[in-house]
C-alpha cells in the first residue's frame, strides 16, 4: 500500500507541476462545465482541477444533474457518478473532491483485490511487481481521476478473486456492480464461468445450484436497459449514443486492419513534417500531427498488451488470459472513424492480468524490471502532464 501511495502522490505532483509550467489549455465551451467541473481557483485549481477533465466533466454531470437521453449522457454507467453524488453529499455537493476521493478508494481497494489474488497463486513478489507495474503504467494518472476506472478494476478483481476462492455470491455481486460501471462488465461472465467448472474439473454434471450466482451479471445490464427503457423508451440507448464519438459496430479483424493503416498514415504524417496533405483525415490541419501520435499510441498500447497476453497464455490461470484476451479484444468491435482504437492505452487498464504476465516475465530478470519502470514512469509523468492540462490522451 505504500508503493500505491508514493505512487499517487508523484503523479499529483506532476500534474500540478504542469498546470503551473504549461498553463491548461482552452477547452471547446461543450467540454467543459466549469462551474462543477472547474469549482476551484488559485493554488487549489492547480491541485484539483485537472482531475475533472475529458471524460470527467461528463461524470460531474452525470452526478449533478442525472441522464438526458439526447446528449450521449447514457454512454457512461451509472454506479460510479452515483457513488459521486452520494459523496458529494458529504462535502457540500462538491463532485471534484468526491470523484477524486471516490477514485483512490476504489484504487486502493483494488490494489488489495489484486495482490490478494496474485500472491496466493505467485507469492509476495510477484504480486508486488504486479501492483507496481500496473500503478506506474504510462495511463495509471487515470486511478484517481473523476473516471470510472479505479473503480471498475476494483469490482472486476474482487470479483475474479472471489470466484478463485468459490465465494459466488459475493463474486456474482462484485459482477453486477462491475457491469452498473462499464459495459466491459459484462465480459466477467467468462473468467467467472471458467473458473466455475474448472473448480468442477470441466465436468457440466456438477452444476449446481452456485451457478445461479453467474446470471447476476447480465441482471446488471438488464438493470441499466430497464431503466433506459422506462426513461427514455430505449433499452439499448447506451449502444446507440455512440456514434456521437464517431463509433460503430465492426469486426474484430477490420478494426485492427484500420488500426494498422491509420498508425501508418500517422507515421508518414511525422515523417513528412507538414499538415498541408493530411494521409488519414482530420477535423482540421492542425489536429493532424496529434491524430497521428494517438494513433501511433493507440496500436503501440494494443500491441504491448497482446505481447504480454501470449506471454501469460503460458503462466496465468485459463480464467485469466481469457478475460485479458475479451477485454482488449472487446473494443475492437466498436471503433471510430478517426481513430481505431480510440481509448485503447486506457482500456487496457482493465486487462489486468497483463500486469501479472509482466512482473511474471521479470521474477528472474532485473535488468527487464528495471526497463519496464523506467520507460512505465517516464511516460506517465508525460501523459499526466498532457492530461492535466486539458490536452487528449485517452
Amino acid at each position: 500500500m505504500a508503493m500505491a501511495a508514493v505512487s499517487r502522490l508523484l503523479i499529483a505532483l506532476t500534474a500540478t507541476l504542469a498546470t503551473y509550467v504549461i498553463g491548461v489549455k482552452p477547452a471547446p465551451w461543450a467540454q467543459r462545465l466549469p462551474r462543477l467541473a472547474e469549482p476551484f481557483h488559485g493554488v487549489l485549481a492547480h491541485l484539483f482541477n485537472p482531475w475533472a477533465h475529458w471524460d470527467g466533466v461528463w461524470f460531474v454531470k452525470i452526478a449533478a444533474n442525472g441522464y438526458a437521453g439526447n446528449d450521449g449522457s447514457v454512454a457512461f454507467f451509472p454506479l460510479y457518478p452515483l457513488m459521486v453524488r452520494w459523496v458529494g453529499i458529504v462535502f457540500d455537493n462538491n463532485l471534484v473532491i468526491a470523484g477524486i476521493l471516490v477514485s483512490l478508494a476504489c484504487y486502493f481497494a483494488a490494489v488489495y483485490f489484486l495482490y490478494r489474488l496474485v500472491a496466493a497463486r505467485y507469492g509476495g513478489k510477484v504480486a508486488y511487481r504486479t501492483c507496481l507495474y500496473l500503478s506506474i503504467f504510462p495511463t495509471a494518472f487515470y486511478w484517481q481521476a473523476v473516471y470510472s476506472e479505479s473503480m471498475f478494476l476494483m469490482l472486476s478483481a474482487a470479483c475474479i478473486l472471489w470466484s478463485t476462492e468459490a465465494r459466488w455470491k459475493l463474486a456474482g455481486l462484485a459482477g453486477l456492480a462491475a457491469v452498473l460501471t462499464r459495459s466491459a462488465g459484462f465480459l466477467l461472465i467468462v473468467p467467472m464461468a471458467l473458473s466455475y467448472y474448472e473448480q468442477r474439473g470441466w465436468k457440466l454434471r456438477r452444476t449446481d445450484s452456485s451457478v445461479a450466482s453467474l446470471l447476476m451479471i447480465p441482471e446488471g445490464l438488464m438493470v441499466w436497459m430497464a431503466y433506459l427503457s422506462l426513461g427514455f423508451g430505449k433499452p439499448l440507448l447506451f449502444a446507440q449514443v455512440q456514434d456521437q464519438w464517431r463509433r460503430y459496430v465492426a469486426v474484430p479483424t477490420f478494426a485492427l486492419w484500420k488500426s494498422l493503416e491509420a498508425a501508418f498514415q500517422g507515421a508518414r504524417q511525422l515523417i513528412s513534417g507538414q499538415t498541408s496533405h493530411l494521409y488519414w483525415p482530420a477535423s482540421n490541419p492542425g489536429a493532424a500531427v496529434p491524430l497521428a501520435v494517438a494513433n501511433i499510441a493507440n496500436l503501440g498500447s494494443f500491441v504491448v498488451a497482446g505481447l504480454a497476453i501470449a506471454y501469460g497464455l503460458r503462466r496465468l490461470p485459463v480464467a485469466l488470459s481469457i478475460y485479458a484476451i475479451v477485454t482488449i479484444g472487446y473494443p475492437l468491435l466498436f471503433p471510430a472513424t478517426s481513430m481505431p482504437l480510440m481509448s485503447m492505452p486506457r482500456f487496457v487498464l482493465a486487462a489486468f492480468p497483463i500486469f501479472m504476465s509482466a512482473a511474471l516475465f521479470t521474477e528472474r530478470r532485473p535488468r527487464a524490471h528495471l526497463i519496464i519502470c523506467v520507460v512505465s514512469i517516464v511516460l506517465c509523468v508525460a501523459l499526466t502532464a498532457k492530461f492535466a492540462i486539458f490536452s487528449w490522451v485517452a
